[in-house]
């Protein structure tokens, strides 16, 4: 597995948000924020790859909304079978992507990538995969479109790809996230979302929910990778939470990137 991350420059100051501290982003702070959280990335065994500065473009540490990843269905410990470039949203996000697909050419040689063509956007923070289901948020910056060549790219690697509503927020990540096969954590908005979109998104009887108290919604954005949930720092209960439930949890400080509607999740890629 390989995890690909990309530092802030400068212009993170200009970052995407509808976050009511988004002038007060410190790009400094932000560096320094993404700096200690690789080292824990690190400190967890797990192989780093750091993308190309991108002094140009204000939302770029945000990886994971550029690309998607995913092993066969039939072997979800396996090597990466599927890789979707998207595209994004917001147009001014759109050349993130030939960088992560340049990386993505060295480290998935024999994997033809599927692009999401226009008019389609995607966004894969709207993305959310725990076992064979593909959660596809509907939002903002994912249209259905997109949300639909997505759906068909994973049905074909063995997927059940589940399109849900995203009305109250930037992504669907952004209130719920996997931290297993069969268990998520989020908050009363982003379970809603799931079970708006059908039934079978996460019945009671296989999907195990760890619910996000609404005043620590940033900590519903969990990035399970390494063993370990990465967790925004400064939300004791939803940590609590977890912790109760038997995961290992490293709390990182990300206040900088919450001012920019980010989270863990949305500053990596991953690559199995």
């Amino acid at each position: 597995m390989h995890i690909l991350v990309r530092a802030p420059s400068p212009a993170f100051r200009g970052a995407l948000s509808e976050h009511p501290e988004r002038g007060l982003i410190d790009p400094e702070r932000a560096a320094r924020q993404h700096a200690a959280f690789v080292a824990e990335l690190r400190r967890a065994g797990l192989s780093v790859v750091e993308l190309p500065a991108a002094p140009e473009l204000a939302d770029a540490p945000f990886v994971s909304d550029t690309m998607l990843a995913l092993p066969h269905a039939e072997d979800p410990d396996g090597p990466a079978a599927l890789l979707v470039l998207t595209r994004p949203g917001a147009a001014s996000r759109r050349p993130e992507v030939a960088s992560v697909a340049a990386a993505m050419t060295d480290l998935l040689p024999s994997v033809e990538p599927t692009q999401i063509e226009e008019p389609g956007t995607l966004d894969a923070g709207d993305v959310v995969v725990y076992g064979r289901r593909v959660a596809i948020g509907v939002s903002g910056r994912t249209n259905i479109c997109g949300a639909g060549q997505l759906a068909l790219a994973v049905q074909l690697a063995g997927y059940r790809p589940i399109l849900c509503p995203v009305t109250d927020r930037l992504h669907l990540a952004t209130a719920v996230t996997a931290v297993g096969p069969s268990r998520l954590v989020g908050t009363r908005a982003g379970f809603a979302s799931l079970d708006r979109a059908s039934r079978e998104a996460a019945p009671a009887n296989e999907i195990e929910r760890i619910l996000v108290p609404d005043e620590e919604l940033p900590a519903a954005n969990v990035l399970a990778v390494g063993g370990r949930c990465f967790v925004a720092s400064g939300y004791p209960r939803t940590a609590a939470a977890l912790r109760a439930a038997g995961e290992v949890v490293v709390e990182v400080a990300l206040d900088e990137f919450a001012r920019a509607d980010g989270g863990p999740t949305c500053l990596v890629g991953i690559v199995p």
